[in-house]
């Protein structure tokens, strides 16, 4: 299907007439920083977390013993440097000349919002509990590391110096303790509700924080809306705002009406085509940042009919990208197919080229891949992505002429994210991308065996072993070939559908005067 201009134009006109009927004002007090975001976070229990949202809203209540640092961006806004490790929580460290231990001493004066001091202990507490759980965040803390799990042993050596102990080497360590998996909550608090139950969440947790942090939560409605005020007892540096209320408002015309008023002063998840409408708006500025983060359709390869290589290439070639960078991300996208996006080292642009939307080509598939059509395929998508929302309607009228019947299904953040950590569907559409900004730890979402971050439930032994050789290896070169015949071997296997590697843009009104941007946004450095 071709997205005409002249439908997509009658269409942000009928919004914007009718968005007075549909708008409130945006929740917060007058001096608040107000941040609108259209999707919503499922869980705030670091643990656990999995998805953009909850991540980037929950690990502003907590300490990490390290933290990244920030550079020059756009328009006179920073960055954060995914390349710089910082002390946090940590004073200073040491690591052994083997690489397997790392020793830890704290600063002190650090406490919880309940008084208890943010010691030794506490950090022991809270990263083993993390390895316990076995959610998300182990995936995150371990640096994909899980099997076996590559961290042996967590020490207490004195109130405030411990060491965490390897079982082999990892370039990534103390950029791992500086996710939000590595978040120090309260042992006590955890303990008195529910406590650490092995493989399963916390119920408890999932809604509540306890702060270490510069932020405390003053008051939160799931899916609705937050506020958070600066901790007066954080003896770290204090956020660049006193208070910062959050509304995640899933009705995109109010988003984009809030963010053209300037009710919103920090505006994310508008459609790219609503960007658009917002270039010569007086008050406001769009900025568009690069980023590895991908919107893709999970294929998972295990289900059928995916655990058909010949039919997933036939829908591969059944998506019209260029019509859809130009027509849905309006420009805001990069178009490629590969493992590796194009943010990330290790990219190679001649091996990844884009797939060529061929209709034909792809009838030809599904003819020699054996499944009968037509054939009956759900796709879920997370609520308030107004982007999925129409990469799907693309895929449903097109697909349609391939025989392929493509029902869509919309899920509230905590049901999106249990039924697709759980594999539970037969298809989704995700905006995703490295929590550790390295190809070895991202290909764990997507290239290797037996792992339930693997949403693909794509598994190739051959590129097991090579991504073994890989996260074994400091020689650039020897690295690069080995990522380049990844490339090669999983672009022949189509696990899934990369539409584009996004460009986010964030809408900022005059107000602001601090802003630094992250693909998990720290709410730490904005300030009006």
């Amino acid at each position: 299907m071709r997205i005409g201009n002249i439908g997509k134009l009658s269409l942000v006109a009928g919004l914007l007439s009718s968005l007075t009927m549909v708008a409130g004002p945006a929740l917060g007090q007058d001096s608040d920083l107000v941040v609108n975001s259209a999707v919503a976070p499922s869980t705030l229990d670091p643990a656990w977390a999995c998805g953009l949202q909850e991540i980037s809203f929950l690990q502003n209540f907590y300490v990490r013993l390290t933290q990244y640092g920030t550079a020059e961006g756009p328009e006179g806004t920073r960055v954060v440097d995914y390349s710089t490790v910082e002390p946090y929580l940590a004073d200073s460290w040491e690591v052994s000349d083997d690489g397997l231990v790392y020793t830890f001493h704290l600063k002190e004066g650090y406490t919880f919002e309940s008084g208890a001091p943010v010691d030794a202990e506490a950090v022991r507490y809270s990263l083993q509990r993390v390895l316990d759980m076995a959610g998300c965040g182990r995936f995150f803390l371990t640096d994909g590391h899980i099997d076996p799990v590559i961290i042996d042993a967590i020490e207490v050596v004195d109130p405030f110096t411990l060491t965490i102990r390897l079982n082999k080497p990892n370039g990534n360590m103390l950029g791992d303790l500086a996710t939000h998996a590595a978040s120090i909550v309260d042992p006590s608090v955890v303990e008195a509700n529910g406590g650490v139950v092995a493989g399963q969440p916390n119920e408890f947790m999932a809604a509540n924080v306890t702060e270490s942090g510069p932020f405390l939560l003053e008051s939160y409605s799931a899916n609705q809306s937050a506020r958070m005020v600066a901790n007066p007892e954080f003896v770290g540096e204090a956020p660049a705002s006193d208070a910062i209320s959050v509304n995640w408002i899933t009705a995109a015309p109010t988003l984009l009406l809030q963010a053209r008023t300037g009710q919103a002063d920090i505006t994310f998840g508008l459609a790219k085509q609503a960007v658009t409408t917002l270039a010569d708006n007086p008050g406001t500025r769009t900025i568009a940042y690069t980023s590895p983060f991908v919107q893709q359709m999970m294929l998972p390869n295990t289900k059928a009919p995916w655990d058909n290589v010949l039919f997933r290439e036939a829908v591969a070639h059944a998506v019209p990208y260029e019509d859809i960078v130009e027509r849905v991300a309006y420009g805001y996208g990069t178009l490629y197919y590969g493992p590796i996006p194009p943010s990330l080292p290790g990219y190679n642009a001649e091996l990844s080229q884009p797939i060529p939307f061929d209709l034909d080509r792809a009838r030809e598939l599904i003819a020699e891949s054996g499944v009968a059509t037509p054939v009956d395929i759900e796709v879920m998508i997370q609520e308030g992505d107004a982007t999925q929302q129409q990469l799907a309607t693309v895929l449903q009228s097109t697909w349609a002429d391939l025989g392929i019947n493509l029902n869509i299904r919309v899920a509230p953040a905590a049901e999106f994210q249990d039924l697709s950590q759980g594999h539970q569907v037969q298809s989704l559409m995700r905006l995703d991308g490295p929590g550790v900004f390295e190809v070895g730890y991202y290909w764990g979402y997507d290239a290797v065996c037996d792992n339930s971050n693997n949403l693909t439930e794509y598994c190739n032994p051959e590129v097991d072993e090579l991504v073994d050789q890989l996260r074994a290896s400091s020689d650039e070169a020897e690295r690069q070939a080995i990522m380049d015949q990844v490339t090669e071997i999983w672009r022949s296997e189509y696990p899934k559908i990369l539409f584009f590697e996004d460009q986010p843009v964030v809408v900022l009104s005059d107000a602001v005067t601090e802003f630094t941007f992250s693909p998990l946004p720290d709410y730490r450095y904005w300030a009006k």
